[in-house]
């Protein structure tokens, strides 16, 4: 059943429940109540509630780790701590919450597979009193002019590695200062590749290429279309007849071999190959140990990374967007931990960069001493 269908019956119908919808190791939780959104959690992490505050600049990404120190010693939901502390005030929480409750959904409409299971069990009462309800067929609609917007943006802009021409007499008055559109001006300036941007502003797809496609039509902007660029491979080539469970089987084998790093990419390609039940275990297994592991390894004992180099050198490095965003974020202040937990991207993608970036020699660790 497409999802756009099963948003429509829902609401139709008036549900009442839980939505939960699974891809590919993503995974979204949507609470209905009489056919309206209430809640929407996502393992996604650029649509995190604290993201989204970043990217609309309410929220700094040090006021941020402060603010997630607090919610993981009380327990209190973000939104309301930031509320009480004064950060951001609770309307302004209210709308960033009807943000994050719409991009959940509709992110997923893009999905080209997946799997669906709803379960009609009462509904707790909403968050820490924070009540929002947003109608299910409103945001069928939404994703109906989404799609048709897609279509027109991916004509211009086929991928995210492409580099952005900013003409700034197009431009119908100078952006103001410690905006959005201020800083995307200025990284379309610097040079930065769409999916740099994504990163750098902590922007979720829709949001950013919609401004983007804006600028395009006032003739603010010119695309320098290339090939994206492929990530080279981490392992050897997997032989087109091996089957699942001889693939399952050398993965296991070396992940009890603690090549963790290992197992864990061959095991992604596994379930790529096959998408069986098996596969996914495995996936799921191997990316915990990997996780807890690297967690381990670069942020227990408070490590604070530092770069080798002059960070004008990083310029003339080949590096892929997750890399930039995570260098740039290395100031000698920062630990492993606080850059990782900011970062718009997920914990075990942040962790493998820095491990490659330490084995490499471009960052050294040191242990921040205790006070």
């Amino acid at each position: 059943m497409p999802l756009p269908d099963l948003l429509l019956y829902l609401g139709n119908r008036r549900a009442t429940g839980y939505l939960v919808i699974e891809r590919e190791g993503l995974n979204k939780k949507i609470e209905l109540q009489d056919g309206s959104v209430i809640n929407a959690s996502s393992n996604q992490p650029r649509e995190y509630l604290g993201q989204i505050l970043i990217n609309l600049g309410h929220l700094t990404e040090d006021q941020f780790t402060k603010a997630f120190e607090t919610q993981k010693q009380t327990r209190v939901f973000l939104g309301k701590i930031l509320a009480m502390i004064g950060l951001v005030s609770q309307e302004v929480v209210l709308d960033a919450l009807n943000l994050k409750f719409r991009e959940t959904v509709l992110e997923a409409l893009h999905w080209p597979d997946g799997v669906f299971a709803f379960d009609p069990t009462p509904l707790r009462p909403s968050i820490d009193g924070l009540s929002i309800q947003i109608d299910l067929i409103d945001i069928h609609r939404e994703g109906e002019f989404r799609e048709a917007a897609w279509q027109a943006i991916r004509a211009v802009f086929p991928h995210g590695q492409i580099h952005l021409e900013l003409l700034e007499s197009e431009l119908p008055s100078p952006p103001k200062p410690e905006t959005i559109e201020a800083r995307l001006i200025s990284l379309i300036r610097e040079g930065a590749t769409i999916d740099e941007m994504a990163l750098a502003l902590h922007a979720t797809d829709f949001f950013l290429y919609q401004r983007l496609y804006a600028l395009h039509r006032l003739g603010a902007i010119r695309t320098h279309l290339e090939p994206p660029k492929v990530a080279p491979a981490q392992v050897q080539p997997i032989a087109a007849n091996q089957t699942a469970p001889q693939l399952i089987r050398q993965a296991q084998m070396w992940m009890e071999a603690g090549n963790l790093g290992g197992a864990e990419v061959l095991a992604r390609k596994a379930h790529e190959m096959f998408h069986t039940p098996e596969t996914w275990q495995l996936l799921q297994s191997s990316e915990a140990a990997l996780t807890h592991q690297l967690r381990k390894e670069l942020m227990e004992g408070n490590q604070v990374p530092a770069l080798t180099i002059h960070s004008s050198k990083l310029k003339t490095l080949d590096l892929t967007a997750t890399d930039k965003y995570l260098l740039s974020r290395i100031d000698g202040v920062r630990e492993v931990t606080a850059i990782v937990r900011v970062s718009p991207l997920h914990e075990l993608e942040a962790l493998k960069s820095f491990q490659r970036f330490v084995a490499s020699g471009l960052v050294k660790l040191s242990r921040r001493q205790a006070q």
